[in-house]
């Protein structure tokens, strides 16, 4: 048989394939789809095979059933541009995916981005044919994205006011968790797709000497799709770490997990955000001392651990020495107006 008449895809199929980064790159989905079934074929009759050949093709059948799970995937926002571009609607997609109006957009968006990069890229190198998605072609899919958000938005707007009464309850009925079994039952009564948030920094009482962690889960207003045409907001669940007077009970624990005047607690850079929490309220002094600390450690940061990677005698060390010095002085200058905002108050 001459070289020509060979089928392309037959030196695939003969080859041992158990793991699917085996499978060489652009191999067509038929052929894996073939390799699959005759793997699955001669499975059905194993008898009187020996264990070697049948742990083999068991192997080729699980190998190739995640190369085409990946195969399938990689493609799937090509095949919903096409399907749009043939006259399908959104409703058809989302319901041919089994998934979300969101989830289908954002596979779209994340397609027909990689697309644009590889258009570019190919029009930078001087490539003779250029593939992927030009300006033109690239925003023509992302109206399909926006329209498709703008809906998404929609309806979610409309299902979270009719779910905040019962996502408000279900939250206030844990002020505190401490566990990870009280916090799964949380979970429990809350929508899977519900934003969630970790506070940045923990809470506490000022002054407080005798306090125990706690968790206060709070509903909050969280933003999707920002800056655009699809942007709306959305309840979200915001856990926040707080401490609590010990000892006391339950009760007394919850009613200061649930306050919002606490200050935020010293740990690893708290005395920046304790000085923005002092200062947005008008208590300067508290709040100017807080920023002279910081200003202190940034002063150490620069002059003596950044300083500390440089040439010594270098250019970069003197000019890190001067701006330690500045920075120094500011600190010095910012603690002292502390004391004086206070006499003046």
């Amino acid at each position: 048989m001459s070289e020509q008449h060979i089928n392309p895809g037959a030196e695939f199929l003969a080859a041992t394939t158990h793991r699917p980064d085996d499978v060489p790159a652009g191999t067509a989905l038929f052929a894996l789809a073939q390799k699959y079934a005759g793997a699955r074929v001669r499975l059905a009759g194993r008898h009187d095979r020996d264990q070697e050949s049948v742990v083999g093709d068991a192997l080729t059948q699980i190998a190739m059933g995640e190369a085409i799970r990946r195969t399938v995937r990689s493609e799937r926002g090509s095949m919903v541009a096409q399907a749009l571009r043939l006259g399908a609607t959104w409703d058809q997609v989302v319901a041919a995916l089994d998934t979300t109006e969101l989830a289908a957009a954002d596979d779209l968006r994340v397609w027909a981005e990689g697309q644009r990069t590889l258009y570019h890229q190919h029009l930078a190198e001087g490539a003779d044919g250029l593939i992927g998605l030009d300006e033109a072609a690239y925003a023509e899919v992302m109206r399909q994205v926006a329209f498709a958000l703008g809906r998404a938005a929609v309806d979610a707007r409309d299902t979270h006011a009719e779910q905040a009464p019962r996502l408000r309850a279900a939250i206030a009925a844990a002020p505190m968790v401490d566990t990870v079994g009280e916090l799964r039952a949380l979970l429990e009564r809350l929508p899977g797709e519900m934003p969630l948030q970790l506070a940045d920094h923990h809470r506490a009482l000022p002054d407080e000497e005798d306090q125990v962690h706690t968790v206060h889960p709070s509903l909050v207003a969280m933003v999707s799709g920002l800056a655009t045409p699809a942007e709306s907001k959305q309840p979200g669940l915001l856990l926040t770490q707080v401490y609590v007077p010990f000892p006391a009970d339950e009760e007394e624990q919850a009613a200061v997990a649930t306050r919002d005047d606490l200050v935020p607690a010293v740990p690893a850079y708290g005395e920046l955000a304790r000085a923005a929490h002092y200062l947005e309220r008008g208590q300067l002094r508290l709040g100017l001392k807080d920023v002279a600390e910081v200003l202190e450690e940034l002063a150490h940061l620069v002059g003596e651990v950044a300083a500390g990677y440089v040439s010594r005698g270098s250019d970069a060390e003197s000019t890190l020495r001067v701006e330690t010095e500045r920075i120094a002085h500011t600190a010095a200058r910012v603690g002292k107006l502390a004391d004086e905002v206070e006499a003046a108050e």
